[in-house]
């Protein structure tokens, strides 16, 4: 009768604890699948986000455009407005900012050349862009890859932050973007006054825009 006794409650203890062990087991599924649905959850208002920020960033370029009276492609609005939102989140610069500035230096025409040589959407001489391009790590082949418009923004882009880095201040910082740093780091030695047409037509961009 002991034997009985035992194995039965052993018996009792190893279905107690096979049911207990399978009301774990399915706690353990439901919190994973919690875990999975949030994370597929947190991805999808991620790729939302990222959809409406880039279709914010198509309408400011389209708005800025119809603005000026400039016409480009679809194509090209969207591929120049996802290059701008990109450019801006890697190196710290607004887009609008990045706008006034193609604005101020070439209206938009990627095939802009100045009497100096700049050439493209941001006008970059091509002895700034190679010494910008060895900066970036961008292989230099010649003056051609200054007229890819998508390389153009980026390069210009950099090339403001690092202006931004080194003068701390943006109105000095487009300044150095229009006449040369070396020119207006020449000028702040003297206390000299700084040229300041520049800075001001495009800031006055931004202000049009707010």
């Amino acid at each position: 009768m002991r034997y009985v006794t035992h194995t039965l409650t052993l018996v009792l203890v190893l279905v107690l604890g096979f049911l207990v062990g399978a009301r774990y087991q399915r706690v353990l599924d439901n919190v994973e699948g919690l875990h999975t649905l949030t994370a597929v959850q947190k991805n999808k208002i991620s790729e939302l986000s990222a959809v409406n920020e880039h279709l914010a960033s198509v309408v400011r370029l389209r708005e800025i455009l119809a603005d000026n009276r400039i016409y480009l492609s679809r194509s090209n609005v969207e591929g120049m407005a996802s290059r701008v939102e990109q450019v801006s989140h890697k190196y710290g610069v607004g887009p609008e900012m990045i706008y006034a500035v193609i604005r101020a230096e070439s209206s938009f025409d990627p095939m802009a050349r100045s009497d100096r040589g700049a050439v493209g959407l941001m006008q970059l001489l091509p002895s700034t862009a190679r010494e910008v391009a060895a900066q970036m790590n961008i292989q230099w082949t010649d003056d051609r890859i200054l007229w890819d418009p998508m390389t153009n923004i980026e390069m210009g882009t950099y090339y403001l932050r690092t202006l931004l880095t080194r003068f701390d201040n943006m109105e000095v910082a487009l300044a150095a973007y229009n006449q040369g740093p070396n020119r207006i780091a020449a000028l702040q030695a003297i206390q000299a006054t700084l040229p300041m047409d520049y800075p001001e037509r495009v800031l006055s961009a931004l202000t049009e825009r707010n």
